[in-house]
């Protein structure tokens, strides 16, 4: 029993560690250094979370402490592209005032991306108390345009579940054949003495 729970174990091991990576990468991946990281007393963002695979509008809440209540929010590619970038605004600018932002995009395919939710600075414009938060990007309906009948990109490697499935198929088979041994030499010692 002991050689079939490890034997089951190992897949779902094979796939939970492939699912960490990818959540990982999307999480490194997009966004580059932060010219003004933020502090929880100027710019907190409850939603999204890093990592959250997202489909537009992409609903981002938190509190903000903002000039004039006002602030953006942008998303830039894996290269810097601004892929969207709208304008909120928090219920009051003179204290952390929650906010609710709608922000649309367009994608045609799942992407990894970098949200900036920020404050524009009143001297010279320039990005203030910056969270960055790292998102995949789903095109709309949540699942990636990759033609005719392709399946959605789980984010795992074709290659980890191949080697998921096999595991499963192999220790399936060894424990099957490791159940039958056990039976015949149960059979065999408990036989009546023929003579």
């Amino acid at each position: 029993m002991k050689t079939l729970l490890v034997l089951l174990t190992i897949p779902a091991l094979i796939l939970l560690a492939a699912w960490g990576d990818n959540q990982e990468a999307v999480t490194a991946a997009t966004c580059a250094a932060n010219p003004d990281p933020a502090t929880p007393d100027f710019n907190q963002v409850d939603t999204p979370s890093a990592g959250d695979s997202v489909s537009s509008p992409v609903t981002v809440k938190g509190r903000i402490l903002a000039f004039e209540a006002t602030f953006r929010v942008t998303i830039f590619d894996a290269n810097g592209n601004v892929l969207a970038d709208v304008q909120g605004m928090s219920s009051d600018g003179t204290m952390l005032s929650p906010f609710e932002v709608q922000v649309p995009f367009s994608v045609t395919a799942a992407i990894p991306a970098c949200m900036w939710v920020y404050e524009s600075s009143a001297r010279d414009g320039s990005p203030i108390h910056v969270r960055q938060i790292p998102l995949q990007l789903l095109p709309a309906g949540g699942l990636p345009v990759t033609g005719a009948g392709s399946p959605p990109d789980s984010g795992v490697p074709a290659s980890t579940w191949v080697a998921a499935v096999l595991a499963l198929v192999l220790g399936t088979t060894s424990v099957a054949v490791a159940v039958k041994r056990r039976q015949v030499r149960a059979q065999s010692t408990h036989r009546p003495d023929a003579s």
